[in-house]
Formats: C-alpha cells, structure tokens, sequence
C-alpha cells in the first residue's frame, strides 16, 4: 500500500514537471510575440508620425511590454518550480486575454477603418489629451466630405493598415498563447500538491517528510 502512494507521487510529480515544461515553452512564445508586437507598434509610431496622421501612440507599447514581463514571469515560475510565480502567470494570462489583448485589437481596427476610409479629424483640443475642455467641439469626416481647403485645419487619422493587421494577428495568437496557458496553469496548479521527499534507509524503511 505504501509502495502504491509512493508510485502515484513520483507519476503526479512527472506530470507536474511535464506541464512545467510545457508552461515553459508558452513563456517564452509570450515573449516572442510581445517583442515582435513592441517592433511592429513602435514602427506604426514612427509612420505615423512621418505621414502626420494620428494615433493612439504609446497603447499597443505597454501592452506589447505587458505581454513579454508575462513571458518572463512563466519562464522564472517554470524554471524554479514556485507555485505563486505560476499563480501570477495565470493572473497575467488572464488580463492579457480580457483586456491587453482586446485594447490592440480594438485600437489597430480603428486605424485600419480611418486610414482606408480617409478619414480626418478637427477638435478644440487635441486628439490625444487627457482631459476635455467644457463646450469643445470634435468632428470626424472621411471621404469626399474632405476637401483641400479643410485637410489644411485636420489631422489625418489612422496608419499604414500592413502594420496594423500585423498587430492584429499578433494578438489573436497572443490570444490563443494566453488561452492555452491559462489551461495549463490551472491544471499545474491544481496537481500539485504536498511535496514529497522519499529518503531510502536500511531494509524497508523509507523516510517521508512533506513541505506545507
């Protein structure tokens, strides 16, 4: 009986290290794809700010950042084996897949939309201030409503939609990364269970202590 529950121990422990390695590798998919995505919104920045249109600059860096300290989370959990590390990289996975992840989409097809469209935008304020003035005015206009004479008092909206869709694409597989390591994370979580140390002495003995 003894000799059973030692057995299902050491399975339960290769299971846990198969997962952990499994969580590696995710890990570092994150942080691929965070930098990959940090390089293509970076370039939209840069474009953006060449063609003199406007965007919401900074957005898609800090959850590109997001999604690489992720990635560095899972590979310190996976790599020391500490279940709070593993805890915070479900956590992250989680925000990643309900609001970072969402946010990129949301903000690229917006550009997308304005720049095909041609769309141009006036405001009492500036486009990208933190707070409104009382009694402002903004507007958007696209297509033929645009004339010369009113691109002379607007801003161009939207970037180049290449590097956009390239955003777009990134974050639905950030999107399936995010998913897949919430799966894992949760299983590894929930199967691991009290450490066991098996220390063999003479004969039959065997000595077990478990951790909390």
């Amino acid at each position: 009986m003894q000799l059973n529950y030692l057995k299902g121990a050491r399975l339960s422990e290769t299971s846990t290290v198969k997962m952990l390695s499994v969580l590696k590798a995710l890990a570092q998919c994150h942080v691929v794809l965070g930098l990959i995505m940090l390089i293509l919104s970076t370039l939209a920045d840069y474009v953006s700010s060449r063609i003199n249109t406007i965007r919401m600059y900074g957005l898609e860096e800090c959850c590109s950042f997001y999604f690489i300290v992720t990635g560095l989370v899972g590979l310190c959990g996976a790599a020391s084996y500490r279940r709070g590390l593993v805890i915070t990289f479900l956590v992250m996975s989680i925000h990643a897949i309900i609001i970072f992840v969402p946010a990129i989409i949301i903000v690229s097809s917006f550009d997308i939309h304005f720049y095909q469209h041609e769309c141009w935008g006036e405001c009492d304020w500036h486009l990208l201030a933190t707070s409104l003035p009382r009694n402002s005015r903004c507007q958007i206009m696209c297509g033929d409503h645009v004339d010369d004479n009113m691109r002379v008092s607007m801003t161009r909206l939207g970037t180049d939609y290449r590097l956009d869709a390239g955003l777009i694409a990134a974050a639905i597989l950030e999107l399936l990364l995010a998913l897949a390591t919430t799966i894992i994370s949760s299983r590894t979580i929930c199967s691991t269970g009290p450490s066991v140390e098996m220390v063999p002495l003479n004969g039959d003995t065997t000595s077990m202590s478990r951790g909390p």
